[in-house]
């Protein structure tokens, strides 16, 4: 039985979220607070596909514990956002979130220079500024850096990990990547400047940066910065043709419709053309719509491969959440609550007679910003022997993945609280590690013509 999913990610809902206009101002109360508590341990426990993939039970009740233990004073919603974001962190889900939406976040939060002003490199023993958001700061690239405000700076990471999501090396990577951010939404107080002890000994004073400067770095980071807002695109390079795609969006039958005309017009001029030749790069798509990369292995490739296993998690929850979207799944509703629903991998199959089916070599390219759906097309062709996979390791995506979003709204504060209710394991099983690896490492950081040249000189 195949199972549709609707993988939808955003890759910067830790520090940005839209939603109504509440008070941020406004401050709630213990018992309150300890209401949202409640919830987010019931959901997770609840409805996650697997909540104690890296802890027990047993263990997962204590950080709850110790969160409530704090909870001594009423606090704002970005108060509160501090305290309870690492809740998410021990799934091993990379699409988890807790996020603060911008009506939430106080004046300070939102437009103050409250947040430090740069990430970090880790050599041997040592701590080194990497990227600087500020050029006021005094900082170089490549500074050691051993203490902040007093504290030393093994411990802020250490800290700052379980202010990430995703998988243990994906968190310890996150935290140093997005240290300045992490460390501010870390710590219970706010501050605009920063006591920075040097590896010489030395204590510089540093101004902070704001929440915007951070969310255009990680933006930029991403690849997503001057997007055409075109998804799918197609250029000729010699002989060979690209297809880019950096989203799968497709959130109804109306729009894979819309989809599939589009892609289907760029194999009809690939046809044209006499190419024998393709890329598809998916190496900055974060995910959408898993049968819209089903769709696309339809026009390269006649047989039959291997899709996804797939566990599902029965709940109450889930199943609300499926019926106001005005879904109603009878096998899904007919399951015990708390059950984990297997799938085996079904075999896909491609249509019979499609007429503008590219039958020349075929590489696809993966990067760094291959995620959720985008890696589960790149590693079912991997997996399946499809096509040449080309470009660099993902470092955010891994093949086996929670996803299949459910998302709700904490009841007082508001806060927005999302993760995945099924576990997706790739066709060649969890044996070995979860990395998907090119069979050929290519630079991605000169653009498509230059990956053509490599590829094919």
């Amino acid at each position: 039985m195949k199972i549709p999913a609707l993988a939808a990610v955003i890759l910067l809902a830790t520090i940005y979220s839209l939603a109504q206009s509440p008070d941020p101002n406004r401050k709630f109360s213990p018992d309150q607070l300890k209401a949202d508590l409640t919830f987010v341990k019931t959901q997770l426990f609840n409805a996650h596909a697997n909540p104690f993939t890296e802890l027990s039970k047993a263990d997962y009740e204590k950080v709850f514990e110790r969160m409530d233990k704090q909870i001594t004073d009423s606090m704002t919603a970005t108060g509160f956002f501090k305290l309870v974001r690492p809740a998410v962190s021990y799934l091993s889900d990379e699409h988890a979130q807790i996020s603060l939406g911008s009506n939430l976040q106080t004046a300070e939060y939102k437009t103050g220079e409250i947040f430090l002003p740069f990430t970090l490199g880790h050599k041997g023993s040592s701590y080194t500024v990497d990227d600087v958001l500020s050029t006021t700061s005094g900082l170089q690239k490549g500074d050691i850096i051993t203490q902040v405000n007093g504290q030393p700076v093994a411990d802020l990471v250490k800290r700052c990990v379980n202010y990430s999501t995703g998988f243990p090396g994906q968190r310890a990577d996150n935290a140093l990547q997005q240290f300045g951010y992490l460390y501010t939404i870390s710590q219970p107080d706010t501050r605009h400047s920063f006591d920075i002890k040097m590896g010489d000994g030395k204590v510089i004073a540093i101004h902070g940066t704001t929440f915007n400067k951070w969310y255009d770095y990680l933006v930029m980071k991403a690849g997503m910065a001057g997007s055409s807002g075109k998804t799918i695109t197609y250029n000729r390079y010699g002989d060979a043709g690209y297809i880019t795609a950096t989203a799968f969006d497709a959130r109804n039958d109306r729009q894979m419709d819309s989809l599939r005309k589009v892609v289907a017009a760029m194999f009809a001029q690939i046809k044209t053309d006499g190419l024998k030749t393709l890329f598809i790069d998916v190496s900055r798509n974060g995910g959408g719509n898993s049968a819209v990369g089903d769709m696309m292995t339809d026009f390269f490739y006649d047989k039959p491969y291997r899709g996804y296993q797939c566990n599902w998690k029965r709940s109450d929850e889930y199943l609300a959440l499926t019926k106001s979207w005005g879904i109603n799944n009878d096998f899904y509703a007919n399951q015990l609550v708390g059950k984990v629903i297997h799938f085996d991998s079904d075999m896909e199959k491609v249509s019979a007679n499609n007429p503008v089916r590219f039958s020349g070599k075929t590489y696809v390219v993966v990067g760094d910003g291959t995620f959720s759906s985008a890696m589960m097309f790149a590693t079912t062709i991997k997996d399946n022997h499809i096509a040449t996979l080309i470009g660099q390791v993902p470092k955010e995506g891994h093949p086996n993945h929670f996803g299949e979003m459910y998302a709700t709204k904490l009841p007082n504060t508001k806060l927005d609280i999302r993760f995945g209710v099924k576990e997706w394991i790739r066709p060649a099983g969890k044996s070995g590690e979860n990395v998907l690896r090119p069979d050929m490492i290519v630079d991605l950081s000169k653009g498509p013509e230059e990956v053509v040249r490599q590829v094919l000189r």
